[in-house]
């Protein structure tokens, strides 16, 4: 009888655990955002991270410092206007050169974005579709699938 309490107890126990060496590493997205959005997020174990964003005339650069919020939300922070780097085209187009702060949430080796406004998990974005519009020809089109960053080996 004691085996199985202590048995149950290191099972609810050690499930409930979040290890955070496992959040640490490279992420990069499964599929371009649109067709053409990219992000890419390298988490190190000092708690900083290095951040890029790119696609059409986007290039967005970034670093700064990272917390974990109830085990598995994560706050990147960036650090002030002179670490952060844009490309001309969104400087002159938006006039703020500063990044702002984004929140992810870990998921089995996955980072899913917040919504900004409404703070609520993205599971789901436009994204090309893996299948051809017809059986074995056409082009692929933009559909509604998973988009999500993957944890890789660089």
């Amino acid at each position: 009888m004691k085996k199985n309490l202590l048995l149950i107890f290191i099972i609810v126990f050690s499930s409930n655990l979040f290890g955070q060496e496992k959040i640490f590493g490279f992420y990069s997205s499964n599929v371009a955002e649109l067709g053409f959005f990219v992000t890419k997020i390298r988490l190190n174990k000092n708690y900083t991270f290095d951040y890029e964003f790119s696609g059409d005339l986007i290039h967005q650069k970034g670093k700064g410092k990272f917390e974990i919020i109830d085990k598995n939300v994560i706050l990147l922070k960036f650090d002030k206007e002179k670490e952060v780097e844009k490309s001309v085209a969104e400087i002159l187009s938006s006039g703020n050169a500063e990044i702002e702060n984004k929140k992810y949430k870990y998921k089995n080796g996955k980072l899913f974005p917040f919504h900004i406004e409404d703070d609520y998990v993205v599971k789901r974005g436009q994204a090309y579709s893996r299948h051809k519009r017809f059986l074995f020809w056409g082009e692929r089109y933009l559909t509604k699938r998973r988009i999500y960053l993957k944890k890789r080996t660089e």
